[in-house]
């Protein structure tokens, strides 16, 4: 049976540096199930209030695509029309509902989904803010948690339940203290199974040893007499088990019950993503000088820590005898400092198509941007890191995605603004599906059909009526609209990174000294990788 896996593709500076060697405590934590399914509370009592079809529209729902699909996309493959039920799910033990979705089409019937959340405790129950069972390919299984949400398709288990539960305890609340659990694996001989052995000597997350860790904590805790010896991992525990004692152990009631997040139901002005754009491209800067430097000259500091993240495959993005580095002068902008450009030179964009395309971002947005990078990659897909301002291109990507990754640049947390999510509010569409993954997405996709409608040819031209985003819009033009104009201005940006000589014995002989690249503290920077299809 073939398993499908949504995950959210983060990349964190500083946990996927290093190789991690941990032996496992046991094969897969999986083997527990039998035994954590005999041992969970029976069902608590629960009784089901099904929404009517106007409250569905009227109140919304979950923002995951699941959700969305099951109700307004025939050709989603979570659609099941008629058949879909949204329920307020209300348990003797706690005053407040649970917000329950259900496909009668589903593998598995409503009972089996209630028990999900019926055999844990309130206060465990609590941590789940919302579940859906959804309709899926025959013979697929998918299991997706963001946050306190969880999506479950396919056939499950009754263990499932502690798998869910670990897996929002980890993404959503109450959250894991990440460096009291990094040096609680460094201070341990083992970690809970293969699989987080092995992602830990891969490319170094934790996420599988946190979730599989839980599991191991809850499988000690409901088995009166287990017969396992987890001493090897006694550190990990002793973060974990606090945690989890804490909801599995509160009193009835509920206090802590994480409430549902709603979105209502709203259409999409771009439904093939706001790439499609590009096919009328706007007018750009053309480059005035192109000037590559010499290996000896070192690289920018942001440019090499990019090149040196790993791959899900354990590579590094770039070598240092493969990272190439350009001054770009752009000829509105020729009284400022060149841009530096850094390329890996196996990357599917030239070095010309990314001056070109670059270009087509207004002078003054693109000074906000302090270098860009491009890398090969299978999937196109674009990266910001904040505060660095550093953006990168992975792949063969339209200039939508070097528009969307500049305007996260100029964003300075004005996503999180009251008039921002008041614009949100008001607007009747999406930019973009990609938009509802986040304000901060929303910001940066309504920068670039911002950037297209005052490009010289409004968007109307083009053939889309923007009226249902006007207040978006209208909110980005009062906060930054005049970067984003054509003919905006250039101004001085923020310095280059400062120069590094990588540790790459031909480039350092190059250089005339040893010195290695090493990444400061305080440039921790959050790194999201973006897919754009």
């Amino acid at each position: 049976m073939g398993v499908v896996t949504v995950l959210s593709k983060f990349i964190l500076l500083g946990l996927g540096s290093a190789q991690i060697i941990k032996d496992p405590l046991v094969k897969v934590v999986r083997d527990f199930d039998a035994e954590i399914a005999a041992a969970l509370p029976a069902p608590q009592r629960y009784s089901l209030t099904k929404w009517p079809e106007e409250d569905i529209h009227r109140r919304g729902m979950p923002s995951d695509v699941a959700w969305r699909g099951s109700v307004y996309e025939p050709g989603s493959r979570f659609y099941c029309g008629d058949d879909f039920s949204i329920y307020n799910a209300t348990f003797d033990d706690c005053p407040e509902p649970w917000l329950v979705g259900h496909c009668a089409k589903a593998k598995m019937d409503r009972e089996a989904s209630m028990n999900l959340l019926a055999r844990l405790p309130s206060g465990a129950r609590a941590a789940i803010s919302d579940l859906l069972v959804a309709a899926f390919d025959e013979g697929l299984i998918v299991q997706h948690f963001k946050q306190n949400s969880a999506l479950f398709g396919g056939d499950f288990l009754p263990a499932d339940t502690i798998k869910m539960l670990a897996a929002v305890m980890y993404h959503g609340y109450p959250g894991i203290p990440m460096d009291e659990f990094i040096n609680a694996v460094a201070a341990d001989t083992c970690v809970a199974d293969e699989p987080a052995a092995n992602n830990l000597r891969r490319d170094g997350t934790y996420g599988r040893a946190i979730e599989s860790g839980l599991t191991v904590a809850v499988y000690l805790k409901i088995n009166a007499q287990p017969p396992l010896d987890a001493s090897c991992m006694r550190n990990q525990l002793d973060v974990l088990q606090p945690i989890l004692n804490r909801l599995w152990d509160a009193k009835t009631g509920c206090p802590n019950k994480v409430a549902p997040k709603l979105i209502r139901h709203k259409g999409i002005l771009f439904p093939n993503g706001l790439g499609e754009l590009g096919s009328d491209p706007v007018s750009g800067a053309k480059p005035t000088e192109v000037t590559q430097w010499d290996k000896y000259e070192g690289v920018p500091d942001y440019c090499w820590a990019l090149a040196q993240r790993k791959r899900s495959d354990g590579r590094v993005y770039c070598t240092a005898d493969r990272l190439d580095v350009f001054n770009v002068t752009y000829s509105d902008c020729i009284d400022q400092d060149p841009w530096a450009i850094c390329r890996c030179n196996d990357a599917q964009q030239s070095v010309d198509t990314m001056v070109e395309k670059f270009g087509r971002v207004p002078a003054g947005l693109r000074s906000r941007v302090r270098h860009l990078i491009a890398f090969e990659d299978k999937t196109p897909g674009g990266l910001h890191v904040s505060p660095w301002n550093i953006i990168a291109v992975f792949g063969n990507v339209k200039d939508s995605v070097y528009m969307h990754e500049s305007s996260h640049c100029t964003d300075r947390d004005f996503y999180k603004s009251e008039a921002f999510l008041k614009a949100k509010d008001l607007d009747t569409c999406w930019p973009s599906d990609y938009s509802k993954s986040s304000d901060r997405e929303l910001f940066a996709e309504t920068g670039v059909a911002y950037l297209y409608d005052n490009s010289g040819k409004r968007l109307l031209e083009r053939g889309y009526d923007p009226s249902c985003l006007a207040n978006g819009l209208k909110a980005l033009g009062e906060h930054a609209g005049s970067e984003f104009q054509k003919g905006s201005q250039c101004f001085k940006r923020e310095p280059n990174s400062k120069i590094v000589f990588p540790e790459d014995e031909e480039v350092a002989t190059a250089a005339g000294n040893l010195r290695a690249a090493k990444i400061d503290a305080d440039l921790d920077g959050n790194f999201e990788i973006e897919t754009f299809a």
